[in-house]
C-alpha cells in the first residue's frame, strides 16, 4: 500500500485544507482496508470524528467487533494507523490501541500481515466478510 505524502507531513501548522485532505485520504485508505477484508457494506461504516476541542483528525473504520483508526500523532509529525477490538456497536471505547507502522504497511507482506491480524482480532471470516 502506498500512502500519500500528507500522511508523513508535519501537522503542527496544518490548515483546514490540509486537514480536509488528510480526512479524504484516510477515508480512501480505510475503504480499501474494508474492501480487502471483504466486508459487506452493511457490516461496516467509516466515520470522521474530530476530537473534542481539538483540531486533530481521527477517521475510523467501525465494524461490530473492530475499530481501525487513522489518527494524527500527538507530536504533530504525520499520522498513525491503529486498531482495537470492541464488544458490539454500543462499545465506543474498545480495548487498547495497537499501532501499526506505516513503513510496515508499505510492503505487501506487512499489509497482508495486518489484514490477517485484523481478521483474527475482529473474528472476520475470510470467505464472506462476516463474523465467524
Amino acid at each position: 500500500m502506498k500512502f500519500p505524502r500528507v500522511f508523513y507531513a508535519d501537522r503542527n501548522s496544518a490548515n483546514s485544507g490540509a486537514k480536509a485532505a488528510l480526512e479524504r485520504h484516510a477515508s480512501r485508505i480505510l475503504r480499501r482496508v474494508a474492501q480487502d477484508l471483504r466486508l459487506a457494506a452493511s457490516s461496516h461504516e467509516i466515520v470522521t470524528d474530530p476530537r473534542r476541542g481539538s483540531s486533530a483528525v481521527r477517521v475510523s473504520l467501525r465494524t461490530e467487533t473492530l475499530f481501525v483508526d487513522v489518527v494524527e500523532r500527538h507530536c504533530g509529525s504525520g499520522v498513525a494507523l491503529s486498531f482495537r477490538t470492541r464488544r458490539g456497536r454500543l462499545d465506543h471505547t474498545g480495548g487498547g490501541e495497537n499501532h501499526v507502522s506505516l513503513k510496515q504497511l508499505e510492503t505487501q507482506g506487512g499489509y497482508q500481515a495486518m489484514l490477517d491480524g485484523l481478521r483474527v482480532a475482529g473474528g472476520i471470516d475470510l470467505k464472506c466478510g462476516g463474523r465467524r
